[in-house]
């Protein structure tokens, strides 16, 4: 078996390590211990929850809040925080901090790939201090819940749900124990702007937070930090000001006071970007809503964070390359060349992730059910939320058939390791042939 394991590529080795975490939380949420009803959880729905919490997307064939008691719904947060920070990170915390054992170069390897660090990153350093960020934020997350749970639940309870919230906020899972996710809180703006904060924090990623953090030492900002920033800025305004002008139409909002909506629009432009949380029943979204947020949950969060999609960096560098190709100009950002390599790479995750969704869109076109008064944004809306580990839907999750449940735990296990990586696992590893083959002029466009 360990020689088996050693023969595995990098994007083997994460795919694998996913499946294992995934199988032991199936395995526990299955047992009769993990539901409320003290019944066997049938096992479909044990894995698919299981793929939900590892892969932090947040979609679920059962009520999170009725279903699982506290062991289960402990289970859930736990595979949240691993499948939030990855796997491979309590790996080496656990190893290397504990049995002071150090990692082999080809552990240092995943690690490094899993989160998006450069080869010449010290790994243990690097996965210390994500390890105390994160914690750090969770904590204060859960604090400032609890001054709104705690009062609504309970002392124990409140507690509970604030940690449970918090973790699932940080991690962008999405996961609730209220039972209709935000959307009782829609009159709340200090829980909607503190989930919104955990969400932001964790999908900004984690390299992002270290140049933040170390500003005031160094005075500089890398040039992906800017870049992430600068995009991950414009795309919450204009998605605010963009929800504003199809909901205002629709009167979504309208029983709030001005302010209230204000929140809420921003909340709605925050969530898809792979969070999953509600404020809004999706169904009563308009469809330039639900349009929007497809695209959103498409885009997705940035490389190294706890959030799935292709990543903001890969829609900045193809808006780039189209740009710079109709004015005849080198592909270059912030004074800096684009190689050809990153430009293969973005439009390799996009066209990948757009096939993806596209079959698996066929497939459920054909198994599923649409509800009269429904169109195609009722099966669209799954599947970029499973591809983007965002956790959000019209109410098509609970009722999936057996094939549907299939395709949507591979869409998001898919999502969570990356399309890249998870293709890059089925890649035969022959030696690439040395023979230069003479070129076609093909005509195209």
């Amino acid at each position: 078996m360990s020689k088996y394991i050693k023969k595995l590529s990098i994007p083997q080795s994460i795919i694998l390590a996913y499946a294992f975490l995934i199988l032991i939380g199936s395995l526990l949420l299955w047992l009769p211990i993990s539901s409320a009803s003290g019944h066997w959880t049938s096992f479909i729905d044990a894995v698919f929850t299981a793929t939900s919490a590892t892969a932090v997307t947040g979609q679920v064939t059962l009520n999170t809040a009725l279903h699982w008691n506290y062991f289960g719904k402990t289970v859930i947060m736990t595979l949240i925080e691993i499948g939030g920070l990855g796997f491979m990170t309590i790996w080496i915390i656990f190893f290397y901090y504990i049995f002071k054992q150090q990692p082999n170069l080809k552990q240092r390897k995943v690690v490094a790939e899993s989160l998006s660090l450069s080869g010449g990153d010290s790994i243990q350093q690097k996965v210390w201090s994500i390890l105390r960020f994160a914690l750090s934020a969770q904590l204060l997350g859960a604090v400032l819940l609890s001054f709104s749970f705690i009062p609504d639940y309970g002392i124990k309870k409140g507690i509970y749900f604030s940690i449970f919230h918090s973790i699932s906020a940080f991690c962008n899972a999405g996961f609730d124990l209220i039972g209709n996710s935000l959307i009782n809180y829609q009159n709340n703006p200090f829980v909607l702007l503190v989930i919104a904060g955990l969400i932001m924090a964790g999908g900004l990623g984690f390299i992002v937070w270290e140049d933040l953090l170390n500003y005031r030492r160094t005075k500089r900002l890398r040039p992906y930090t800017k870049i992430v920033l600068f995009t991950t800025l414009f795309l919450w305004v204009i998605g605010t000001v963009l929800f504003m002008l199809t909901e205002s139409k629709n009167g979504t909002f309208s029983h709030l006071p001005l302010g209230d909506q204000l929140i809420n629009y921003f909340f709605l432009a925050v969530t898809p970007r792979t969070a999953g949380y509600a404020n809004i029943d999706y169904i009563t979204l308009s469809n330039g809503g639900i349009f929007l947020t497809i695209v959103l949950m498409f885009i997705g969060a940035s490389s190294g964070s706890t959030g799935g999609g292709i990543k903001v960096t890969t829609l900045v560098v193809m808006l780039v390359v189209v740009y710079r190709s109709i004015n005849h100009e080198r592909f270059k950002i912030l004074n800096r060349s684009v190689t050809t390599e990153t430009v293969r790479r973005a439009f390799f995750i996009f066209s990948s992730g757009i096939i993806l969704a596209s079959l698996a869109t066929f497939i459920l076109l054909i198994t599923e059910t649409i509800p009269e008064g429904f169109g195609i944004e009722y099966i669209l809306i799954e599947v970029f939320s499973c591809l983007g580990t965002v956790g959000l839907t019209m109410g098509l999750t609970p009722h999936l058939t057996i094939i549907g449940k299939i395709v949507l735990i591979f869409l998001m296990l898919v999502g969570r390791v990356g399309v890249m990586t998870f293709l890059w696992s089925l890649a035969n590893k022959k030696r690439e042939s040395r023979i230069n083959y003479p070129e076609i002029n093909l005509l195209v466009g």
